[in-house]
């Protein structure tokens, strides 16, 4: 899905982010915008398992985008998809939920 970089660069005080990373949550029939880091490698910081983070072994290493993308989805059972968008327009990586056969 394509998604205007003007929304990807706004943050919630008006402002625009020059350089970075989104991620970008999909539903049923609409979707979200996410998380903003400077780097993809930043977004490992919202999955430590401690709060406050005292050292940086409280966060998680990061592995690769997939392992990035299937975190989101294991930890946000309502979304059907997740991407990562550069806050220009490219989108580097989506992964949807697998659907499970009965």
């Amino acid at each position: 899905m394509n998604i205007s970089p003007i929304e990807l660069k706004k943050n919630k005080g008006g402002k625009d982010y020059e350089e970075g990373y989104r991620i970008v949550y999909f539903y049923n029939d609409k979707y979200s915008i996410g998380e903003y880091c400077q780097t993809i490698e930043g977004f490992m910081v919202g999955f430590a398992e401690t709060n406050p983070i005292f050292d940086d072994d409280d966060i998680p290493k990061f592995i690769s985008i997939d392992d990035l993308l299937n975190r989101y989805l294991n930890d946000l059972k309502e979304i059907t998809s997740v991407a990562l968008y550069n806050v220009n327009g490219e989108c580097i990586a989506s992964k949807d939920r697998e659907k499970k056969l009965i």
